[in-house]
């Protein structure tokens, strides 16, 4: 078996590592704050994390018997298995992240919208006049929310078909762009948070506002039962779902005309960014940046291990 068909990997301890520091902290923070998260959606998340976990252990089991590994039923096996280990590490993973985040709105330090409108006026960006001028025009105004929901759906999608097609490299860079850029994203919001453009500027629908409305709730200290169903996007600054588009199209460049759909797609969702997600024009320069970022340290850290793993090799190939 080639390390690109391999279900369990000594990264993916190493991520789910990530997941336990996370999901420790969180914990201590919940504790110590008199914080909770709802019993049933934290049976539902536990529950659909073992589910995959066993789904994905029992099949890697049966591809490992010696009548099925050399066969192509092995191989497909092989494959559902580490789609369906994926799939859990990503559950835990936004999970906890997204108690974090809620945790850290709780910090509460000023707010940075007054120089983040200013920065957009700066760049000759006019939020209110742009998102005047979208929804004076409903058909490029479905056409953007559309573009900008299909974050989810592609969350989901994408690791799926990449790793049912066979792209195990491409499906664990995937999830190491995805794990890297949450982490970065949280340390940067947290001390430079954002209410976002939406609440600045209050031209924003009941609907639009009720979208970050626990930002207010977690910073004023009325929020103290959280639903890991109910979970909202509080980061203004960066615009996750600008790095989450380009990842989405990093990912997809092992197939022609994916990588072009995920360009049209993505593409359209970065400039829904600011109308459909309440982001200043700055917040998606930033979300750029926060992509770039992610790219280049795991570029690095791939730079820095294959010459390692080289000088491992050595030995074997001379014997």
């Amino acid at each position: 078996m080639t390390t690109g068909t391999r279900v369990f990997t000594r990264g993916d301890a190493l991520r789910w590592g990530v997941v336990l520091l996370v999901l420790a902290l969180d914990g201590a923070w919940l504790a110590a704050s008199e914080r909770s998260v709802t019993a049933a959606s934290l049976g539902g998340s536990c529950l659909g994390v073992a589910m995959l976990a066993a789904i994905a252990t029992a099949l890697s089991l049966i591809a490992s018997h010696p009548r099925i590994t050399a066969t192509s039923r092995g191989l497909h096996y092989r494959r559902l298995a580490l789609v369906a280990h994926c799939g859990a590490l990503l559950v835990a993973f936004t999970n906890v992240m997204s108690v974090m985040s809620y945790l850290l709105v709780t910090l509460a330090p000023p707010l940075v919208d007054g120089r983040l409108a200013a920065l957009d006026r700066m760049l000759g960006f006019d939020w209110p006049q742009v998102y005047a001028w979208v929804r004076a025009h409903p058909g490029i105004g479905l056409i953007l929310k559309l573009a900008y929901m299909s974050g989810l759906a592609q969350l989901v999608l994408i690791p799926m078909l990449t790793g049912l097609l066979g792209q195990a490299t491409y499906l664990r860079e995937f999830i190491a762009n995805l794990m890297l850029s949450c982490v970065l994203l949280l340390l940067i919001a947290a001390p430079w948070p954002a209410a976002g453009a939406y609440v600045s500027y209050g031209l924003a629908s009941p609907g639009e506002l009720a979208t970050v409305a626990h930002f207010g709730q977690l910073r004023d200290g009325t929020m103290h039962v959280f639903d890991l169903g109910d979970m909202q996007g509080l980061v203004s600054l960066p615009s996750y779902h600008t790095a989450l588009a380009l990842i989405f199209v990093r990912s997809m460049r092992w197939t022609r005309v994916g990588f072009v759909v995920a360009c049209v797609l993505n593409g359209l969702m970065i400039l829904s960014t600011p109308t459909e997600g309440g982001h200043y024009l700055v917040d998606v320069v930033a979300g750029v940046g926060l992509w770039a970022l992610t790219a280049g340290m795991l570029h690095a850290f791939a730079g820095r291990r294959m010459p390692a793993l080289a000088g491992r090799a050595a030995p074997t190939q001379l014997a």
